[in-house]
């Protein structure tokens, strides 16, 4: 996974344990208005169409794994960082977001919020050729990013998440994202999320599984 996404969310991890101990009995229960937290888990990646992914072969599928920071470091304000990578043969694929977000409680059960800051890509492929002889072959591209979304409380313990965000590349990358969060304690829920991205020639469609801790 690339640097930007990893040194970033090191950080921000050890200044959420650090600085967010003690959270309100309020908070911790109401994942709408709760941007203080860590979650990741497996992530399986499908394309419009088949990605050169070794010397001789192709794919439309990667699958690999994704981290997402947050800390609500202040009144409405938050910074986050998130990144996902995936895998196929000898082809990685991976992207990175880093921002500081607002959010606005509407009332208990819908949060709105907005994010602006800067992202990543990067297409990774090592080939080989007949001596055996390696390179690496990269695409990669970044740019400033923006995001709106809100949080709706569909269930006493379900949670949807619905987001989109434009990317500033060569050309604009555009994503739309739904997340469900399933809670099972006060601190811990399963997160089920799906993901579109729209990179003008090539399309992805994500699939997400994982666990997220709300401090």
């Amino acid at each position: 996974m690339n640097k930007f996404m990893l040194l970033p969310l090191a950080t921000l991890l050890a200044t959420t344990f650090t600085a967010q101990a003690e959270t309100t009995e309020t908070t911790q229960q109401n994942l709408t208005q709760n941007f203080s937290y860590v979650s990741g888990g497996l992530q399986i990646s499908t394309y419009n169409h088949d990605l050169k992914s070794s010397r001789l072969g192709k794919t439309d599928n990667t699958a690999g794994m994704y981290l997402r920071g947050s800390w609500n470091f202040t009144d409405n304000f938050f910074v986050e960082t998130r990144g996902d990578a995936t895998v196929k043969d000898d082809l990685t694929i991976s992207n990175s977001v880093l921002g500081l977000g607002y959010f606005h409680p509407i009332n208990n059960d819908l949060t709105v919020y907005g994010l602006a800051g800067f992202s990543s890509t990067l297409n990774e492929l090592e080939l080989s050729n007949t001596s055996n002889v390696s390179h690496v072959r990269r695409v990669d591209d970044s740019g400033i990013t923006g995001e709106i979304g809100a949080r709706y409380q569909l269930m006493s313990k379900w949670t949807v998440e619905p987001a989109v965000r434009v990317a500033d590349y060569d050309k604009a990358m555009y994503e739309v994202r739904l997340g469900n969060n399933i809670k099972v304690s006060d601190h811990m829920s399963i997160e089920a999320n799906l993901m579109h991205r729209d990179y003008d020639v090539r399309k992805e469609m994500s699939y997400q599984l994982g666990a997220r801790y709300s401090f």
